[in-house]
């Protein structure tokens, strides 16, 4: 693998030009606009901001024609997502009540000021736990989907992914625009996109940034409904121990340090990431963040300026 760089959201594109331009990115530069959904293809802006002859993957369209072409995969697919729905509803009600424990021992242990932080330690912990007990349930029951159903062993994938792998074959570069995360990610892990990158960089922004992780969570303080925030699951994992938050300044309670230190918390060890424009975060070949380049979330809820993460 190459270098690859996180950005917040990029308006134009303009940013993400000059990343390329950064990275001395000689050739064609293949697109992923997945998460557009069904205007994957309206791509143009994109395509002349980056230079023309962009290669757009159409991971989104490609999706569809699986699902089109192999109906006992899709009826699979169908009952997993089922299954899978059916896991949040519940951990989103254990953790409405594990966030408000939380909530609540904090203001016991301000009031009752004899008292130490470990009881404060212990609820956040229980956040932490249900985290990661969804995170593994969702893995294992996307293991056993996998297991009945290789996607190696299906016609239409491996066509598919043929197709995908030719195209990277011809570009010198990725790049994953964001959009719908969770569609995003889905086309990327159906078309195994991760590992066909070899040495190309890769410039991921807002959603992408988040699908090329270890792990997708979804931060909306301010949705009207009231959603906790929640592990939506697994990215890709094309670089690992950060957790990026796109957008923060729109979707986070920036200035809430309690909120922010148990989001930081319930990350751990992975470092919590905030990207908004102008923010970006490099990666090594390794996949190993630099983070001298990052806004780092610390546990006690206190935003470290890039100089300071380092």
């Amino acid at each position: 693998m190459s270098v690859t760089v996180m950005l917040g959201p990029v308006g134009d594109g303009a940013a993400v030009a000059a990343e390329l331009a950064t990275l001395h990115v000689d050739g064609p530069v293949a697109l992923v606009t997945a998460g557009w959904e069904e205007a994957e293809r309206n791509d143009a802006d994109l395509d002349r901001v980056l230079g023309g002859g962009t290669r757009n993957l159409g991971l989104f369209g490609r999706r569809l024609d699986i699902l089109d072409m192999d109906p006992g995969y899709a009826d699979e697919v169908r009952r997993v997502r089922g299954l899978l729905t059916q896991l949040r509803e519940v951990y989103l009600v254990q953790l409405r009540h594990a966030l408000r424990g939380v909530d609540a021992v904090r203001q016991h242990v301000a009031a009752a000021r004899r008292l130490s932080g470990v009881q404060l330690d212990e609820a956040i912990e229980t956040v932490r736990a249900l985290d990661e007990r969804h995170a593994t349930r969702r893995d294992a029951l996307l293991g056993e989907f996998y297991a009945g159903y290789p996607p190696h062993e299906r016609p239409a994938i491996v066509a598919h992914r043929e197709a995908v792998s030719a195209l990277l074959a011809e570009c010198a570069a990725l790049v994953i625009a964001g959009g719908h995360v969770g569609v995003l990610t889905d086309c990327l892990h159906i078309c195994n996109v991760g590992a066909l990158l070899a040495d190309r960089p890769v410039v991921a922004w807002s959603s992408g940034a988040m699908a090329i992780g270890e792990r997708v969570m979804l931060v909306d303080d301010h949705d009207l409904a009231g959603r906790p925030d929640e592990v939506l699951g697994a990215g890709i994992g094309v670089v690992r121990g950060v957790v990026p938050l796109p957008a923060a300044a729109t979707h986070l309670r920036i200035d809430d340090r309690n909120h922010l230190a148990l989001l930081a918390r319930r990350l751990a060890p992975r470092a919590c990431v905030l990207l908004d424009e102008a923010d970006r975060v490099t990666f090594d070949v390794a996949g190993v963040a630099d983070l001298s380049t990052a806004r780092v979330v610390s546990p006690d809820g206190i935003v470290r300026s890039p100089a300071e993460a380092a």
